[in-house]
């Protein structure tokens, strides 16, 4: 047998002793692995999940399943390399459409169509260009030129999923079905206008004397179209907004500027009639005599009497003629319907306001009915009603997803993502839980959609002593005291738990009953997670010997049956807690070194291969992003036998792993690193080495 495989064979046999039950205890008996834990009296699996019977036949598994990890690695790299290479250049470019630099990037071009549905429209009063506005036409048709190109770099959300598509073979094909024709007409247009400005500053053409190219400057008017697509990103830009107060507040707000702007469109509008036929005497403008006072008393002019149709007032200028006449009927009659939609919509935004502070109101007025009933004096009204004035809210708990039945409608992956943000800070305040996250992030998602989260009030038992432990708790606010039921330290002061902290994580790993009464000392949000289903999915991950969260369990247990009186509900020792999650996955690290130096040869030649067949293509940010990956991998495995001699003190001779290193397969496992392990280089560094490599040789694994 190869000296390599005998030597991962020594290093991951199953550690016997760590089975050993511990000293009866009275308080709680003996330290029982939980059985998803165990593996004495089950077929063994071999360090890719296979049943072995004997070590013979590991070795030879071994020597296979590395053999034709080899062949298929030097046939995909040959035949799929450049491709993937090039996409993978070019994804890395997309941008999440809800990220902040595309925010930024789409709040400035709503600025700019503002600005044309206000300057464009107001050309009719004859307003003259000035070196702001010309730098303002430049920088608008640059932009526009630019978000044509960026757009293709620009995700999507596919809404029957729920998820954003990154990928810019797919973005391309939708952006030219929904906005890419516009845009390029309305891009090719400014431009070719830009170009007949250039030529009559310069004299190069005369256009009958710029009245005709005055005339074609409001084809500009047509960039207004853009307004239909931004309707969209204004109501995505809306959604962001978390508060009811400010959102109520934003939506009266928006219905504000939108009359303003119908007010300006229509005043725009009654000018260009008043002087649309010059030769005429009976027009308003002339009537009032509006060319000799100026464009800017022309434009308010026309802006009051544009208002006033709105509101019952009036003023001095009136229609003077038929076609004057019919524009003020149409105006008037769609003001009709305009401004009772925006007086409907303003009362029902003030009614939402007060309604939001109803139950506090609601609150209020059974404190003074009880004040009034039982005759309360005067003084001491004043002063608890100062006090209860002085509070910015009344105690209320949050609001959590199994309260929002609306929220079972959304897709799975929906559902992941937003387990993942809501509980992913408390639950990876856990060392283990955090690394375990990083190595399968996928799987990580099906542990956060089993979290659920509860409040707890004042002086609520969260858990009391004898009671079988079924779930793990992490506090995200609030403060919990412990106090330990035990006989023998009856004057053992009580321990709180804060935020970042945890409670009950022997359930996880050990048969436990709970030794202590816990409760609240004030109002508290808290995660649950339940044991059965988390171990599950923590087992399922990677159903091997040396995976993780099993060693992790069964150093857990080891460490307590020695120490029994240590074992508790609420465990602060951190450094032993750390000490057990480097000793958990050190087997995986080097397990994943030595598969590096087993494929080392292979990956070297098509590296080569690969780099003489794309001389045109960017360079191999992979492979550096790669290498620096496996580098920092041996660096951590070289810090952990740095620290064995620490990490025995803290968990005993017989917990740490002892197993040497072979230093010549960690050096050679830094070399050049396949193409199909670097496939996601927004990962956490484990995340990108551990699906690659471990799901590979799953995969050729289950094939055969």
């Amino acid at each position: 047998m190869h000296n390599s495989t005998k030597k991962i064979i020594k290093d991951f046999k199953f550690p016997v002793g760590l089975m050993t039950p511990a000293p009866k205890n009275d308080a709680h008996g003996t330290v029982e692995v939980q059985l998803v834990w165990q593996q004495d009296g089950a077929p063994r699996l071999g360090i890719f999940g296979r049943r072995d019977s004997r070590g013979s036949s590991l070795g030879s598994g071994l020597e296979r399943i590395r053999s034709a990890v080899t062949v298929s690695l030097a046939n995909k790299v040959a035949e799929k390399t450049e491709k993937r290479r090039c996409c993978t250049f070019l994804n890395s470019l997309v941008m999440n459409p809800g990220s902040n630099k595309r925010v930024a990037f789409e709040v400035f071009g709503l600025l700019l169509i503002l600005y044309d549905l206000v300057w464009w429209p107001a050309q009719v009063f004859g307003f003259a260009s000035n070196p702001f506005t010309r730098a303002v036409l430049w920088l608008s048709s640059a932009f526009w030129a630019c978000d044509l190109i960026v757009s293709f770099f620009v995700g999507f959300t596919v809404i029957d999923r729920g998820l954003v598509e990154m990928r810019v073979s797919k973005i391309a094909r939708h952006y030219a079905r929904t906005w890419l024709p516009v845009d390029l007409f309305l891009v090719l247009l400014d431009w070719t206008l830009n170009a007949l400005v250039l030529l009559r500053d310069h004299e190069v053409a005369d256009f009958g004397g710029g009245t005709y190219l005055e005339k074609a400057q409001l084809l500009r008017l047509l960039r207004l179209l853009r307004l239909f697509k931004a309707s969209g990103f204004i109501s995505a830009l809306f959604d962001r907004i978390q508060s009811e107060t400010t959102r109520i507040l934003v939506r009266v707000l928006k219905l504000l500027v939108f009359i303003m702007l119908i007010n300006h469109l229509i005043a725009c509008s009654w000018y260009e009639i008043g002087i649309s036929d010059m030769e005429r005497e009976d027009t308003w403008v002339k009537a009032n005599d509006l060319k000799e006072k100026g464009a800017v008393y022309a434009y308010t002019t026309a802006l009051h009497w544009s208002i006033t149709q709105f509101v019952p007032a009036s003023m001095e200028v009136v229609p003077v003629n038929e076609l004057e006449r019919s524009f003020t009927i149409v105006v008037i009659m769609s003001a009709m319907v305009i401004f009772s939609s925006f007086i409907s919509t303003i009362t029902n935004a003030m009614t939402q306001l007060r309604n939001l502070n109803s139950e506090r109101h609601e609150e209020l007025v059974k404190l003074r009915r009880f004040f009034s009933e039982n005759r309360v004096s005067a003084p001491l009204v004043a002063r608890i009603s100062s006090c209860i004035h002085q509070s910015a809210t009344l105690t209320s708990s949050r609001v959590h997803g199994e309260d929002i039945s609306i929220l079972e409608l959304l897709p799975a992956s929906l559902k992941c993502d937003l387990a993942e943000e809501v509980y992913a800070p408390t639950l990876c305040a856990h060392p283990l839980l955090l690394t375990w996250a990083e190595y399968y992030p996928t799987e990580s998602k099906r542990l956060f959609v089993a979290a659920r989260s509860f409040s707890s009030g004042t002086k609520h038992e969260l858990f009391h002593a004898g009671q079988v432990a079924e779930n793990m708790y992490f506090l995200s606010s609030g403060q919990m005291v412990y106090i330990r039921d035990d006989r023998e330290l009856p004057h053992e002061p009580p321990a709180y738990v804060g935020p970042g902290q945890w409670l009950a994580e022997p359930a996880m790993w050990i048969k436990w009953k709970h030794v202590g009464q816990s409760s609240s000392t004030e109002n508290c949000e808290l995660v649950l997670l339940p044991c059965d289903a988390a171990a599950r999915i923590l087992s399922r991950s990677n159903a091997s010997s040396y995976a993780g969260a099993r060693r992790y369990a069964q150093t857990f247990a080891a460490y307590f049956a020695k120490q029994p009186d240590r074992l508790s509900d609420v465990w602060p020792d951190m450094d032993v807690i750390e000490a057990m999650v480097s000793t958990a996955f050190i087997k995986e690290e080097r397990e994943m070194l030595r598969q590096e130096a087993a494929t080392n040869s292979t990956n070297a030649f098509a590296f080569r291969k690969r780099r003489t067949m794309s001389f045109n293509c960017a360079p191999d940010a992979l492979h550096e992003h790669h290498q620096k990956t496996l580098t920092a991998l041996h660096e951590r495995v070289r810090k952990y036998d740095e620290d064995c001699q620490n990490r025995k003190d803290i968990l005993g001779d017989g917990s740490s792993d002892s197993g040497s290193s072979d230093g010549s397969v960690w050096a050679s496992s830094v070399a050049p690193i396949s193409p199909l392990v670097a496939q996601n280089s927004a990962s956490p560094p484990f995340a990108v080495v551990v699906p690659g490599i471990v799901s590979a040789i799953r995969n050729l694994t289950r094939s055969k």
